[in-house]
């Protein structure tokens, strides 16, 4: 019997965003630099090592920048990270025509973009590979493992481009699988901005990956 793929999972991760209606968190097509929110930190969170978080609520204008934008939320208060979201907000560019709409646009200051650590956690992907490239990427020798998990630790470049990534963790290791999902890292792309108001371009990212495997009934033989 031979292998089929079953499902390719990317393991805590989410999916391709799709627009949504009334008030809500869009897609970007242009968002701040991990550079940019590390340029745009509060001196005083910065020189305490304070990370902070808002969340925005805004209005798109006509050329899709948010625009008056007002935090909702702001943690902890008294740092400044209110105003500098507000300052961040007003580069970034939705991805769905939609002036006059009001929107949310969350903002996370996390400290280690100071210590040039900056890492995504939740991504939304822009693209996924293929099924056909998935297929591409199976060992070229069976092996009958079923059930793999590979790691990928990778920078995210200007356009959400994956570059540089290396195999962080192959379970069960020395089956190939890992050589085959790094050959699938250029498949992907990451969104500007992560779900939880993180920057992306710039940052290092760890890309689990789950191949899920079933045999493939032998034919049945005419009598």
């Amino acid at each position: 019997m031979s292998p089929k793929l079953a499902a390719l999972v990317i393991c805590g991760s989410a999916g391709i965003a799709t627009a949504a209606a009334a008030d809500f968190t869009p897609g970007f097509s242009q968002a701040p630099t991990v550079a940019e929110v590390a340029a745009a930190y509060p001196a005083r969170a910065k020189a305490a090592g304070v990370s902070g978080a808002v969340l925005l609520t805004c209005e798109v204008g006509r050329d899709n920048h948010p625009r008056e934008c007002a935090p909702l939320k702001e943690t902890p208060g008294a740092y400044g990270f209110g105003v500098a979201a507000r300052k961040l907000a007003e580069t970034m560019v939705v991805d769905t025509p939609m002036a006059g709409r009001n929107i949310f646009i969350p903002v996370n200051f996390d400290a280690a973009i100071l210590k040039g650590e900056a890492t995504v956690t939740k991504p939304i992907w822009a693209e996924m590979p293929a099924i056909q490239d998935v297929q591409a990427s199976f060992p070229k020798t069976q092996n009958g493992v079923n059930n793999v998990r590979v790691v990928l630790g990778c920078k995210v470049e200007a356009g959400g481009a994956l570059s540089g990534c290396s195999i962080a963790q192959e379970d069960p290791p020395g089956q190939g699988y890992g050589a085959g999902a790094l050959s699938l890292a250029s498949k992907f792309r990451v969104a500007p901005w992560a779900q939880d108001g993180s920057p992306t371009i710039g940052a290092q990212i760890r890309l689990p990956i789950r191949y899920a495997l079933t045999p493939e009934p032998a034919a049945a033989k005419t009598p």
